[in-house]
């Protein structure tokens, strides 16, 4: 029975650690991403492009198309998470966070 309850705590242990979310100073991108915009009433999802390389505190230009007009914007980096390859890049504004989503995206040191 010990033995049992070993081998589901090492299990469950290395789950947890495979899963993790951990935050990055500066990541590498696949060059596209996935941004929402948050709203009070709505969020937007839209494809942009992306730099190679992001860092903390870097100002992206971004391009997107919203009520049938280009909208040229920036995005000022504000945290970096990642989770299984996948990245978020999070600008917070006031109390609302916009993201943006990339992968497949790795850690630089």
């Amino acid at each position: 029975m010990k033995r049992s309850l070993s081998i589901f705590a090492v299990c469950v242990a290395l789950t947890t650690t495979a899963s993790a979310q951990e935050s990055a100073e500066s990541v590498q991108t696949s060059g596209s991403g996935e941004l929402r915009v948050v709203s009070d009433v709505i969020g937007q999802n839209t494809s942009i492009s992306l730099p190679a390389t992001v860092s903390k505190g870097d100002i992206i230009s971004i391009q997107y198309q919203s009520s049938g007009g280009t909208v040229a914007d920036s995005f000022i980096v504000t945290g970096i998470s990642i989770r299984n390859g996948s990245c978020t890049l999070e600008n917070k504004r006031r109390e609302l966070t916009n993201t943006i989503s990339t992968q497949p995206c790795k850690k630089l040191q």
